[in-house]
């Protein structure tokens, strides 16, 4: 009986591998005076770096910012967060409908509004 059942999970095995669920898809930007795009295709945005300009197309479900003057714009997901550690950081969001990102800031003069 031993036999035969790791012989089926042998065969089925190949199978396993096509019902992997797909990785969120992660953009990641780190640098200094940079002017960028980037997607995050419904996974989250990592931001590290200082005095960047970037455009964020999603929608995402999450943004880290760790760095300081960074001005970023960024398409949110129905459900989002907003992790900010750092200063003098600009962010301007947009989401479906009357969604609102969670927002968490570590840091002094960083400015978070909705763009209109």
């Amino acid at each position: 009986m031993t036999v035969v059942r790791n012989a089926s999970l042998l065969a089925l095995a190949p199978l396993a591998a096509c019902w992997t669920m797909p990785a969120l898809a992660q953009a990641e930007f780190t640098g200094a005076g940079e002017h960028s795009e980037m997607d995050c295709d419904g996974g989250s945005a990592t931001i590290e770096g200082a005095s960047n300009t970037l455009v964020i197309h999603g929608p995402c479900t999450a943004l880290n910012v760790t760095g300081a003057g960074n001005i970023i714009t960024i398409d949110l997901a129905e459900k989002s967060l907003i992790r900010i550690e750092g200063a003098s950081n600009q962010i301007q969001w947009s989401a479906p409908g009357a969604a609102k990102p969670r927002i968490s800031v570590v840091g002094a003069a960083n400015r978070i509004s909705r763009r209109r």
